[in-house]
């Protein structure tokens, strides 16, 4: 990789980080151009130069980011041999004192807000439940193969457990006083059972 390139990715990537916590902060309609590129240390006029509009520089930040956010999911979910221990491995995701948990749970519950009116940010929120789902087919079809599981329809299953996970979380985290830690991750790992019919 040559020097432009390599600057040129150090300063895509210190632009997507500042975007991301003007957004967990303020929201997508709040987040402004200057207000992301005096966070990223850069002019407007610099910012600009690798995101012209802020469609362009929103619609990166929200890939970038989940694609490391999947990336550590799935890393997380490898480091597991069971099928069950994989399937339950997403707990990590229950992690208060966790700044891209933090984050990509304002930038999702955001995302959420805004696709209920919006037909691009729609499709934005079918791409990360479409990541989750393959995630955790992946694991379920293992079970299924090992005979630890009894499931007909894997990608339905998946589905259910994404939507547990989403269910969960979102309690978890806008209703901390009620629902903690604790209760998000027996939760999860219950209801994981009884979907996958775990022996």
């Amino acid at each position: 990789m040559g020097i432009n390139k390599t600057i040129q990715s150090i300063r895509i990537s210190q632009i997507v980080e500042a975007a991301v916590e003007i957004i967990a902060e303020k929201g997508i309609k709040e987040t402004t151009l200057d207000a992301v590129a005096k966070k990223a240390g850069l002019s407007k006029g610099g910012l600009i130069h690798y995101f012209p509009t802020k469609k362009a520089l929103i619609e990166t930040v929200v890939k970038e980011f989940f694609a490391r956010i999947f990336q550590r999911g799935k890393e997380i979910r490898d480091s597991f041999s069971d099928p069950y221990d994989q399937l339950v491995s997403f707990v990590w995701l229950y992690d208060r004192d966790d700044r891209d948990n933090f984050n990509g749970y304002r930038m999702f519950f955001e995302i959420m807000a805004v696709a209920s009116m919006n037909e691009e940010y729609r499709q934005v929120f079918h791409q990360w439940v479409n990541g989750w789902v393959e995630l955790l087919k992946a694991s379920i079809e293992k079970g299924v193969e090992k005979g630890d599981f009894k499931v007909e329809d894997s990608e339905s299953a998946a589905k259910t457990i994404s939507a547990v996970y989403q269910g969960v979380a979102s309690r978890w985290f806008l209703d901390p006083e009620n629902h903690s830690d604790e209760w998000a991750k027996s939760t999860v790992k219950n209801l994981i059972k009884f979907v996958v019919s775990k022996k």
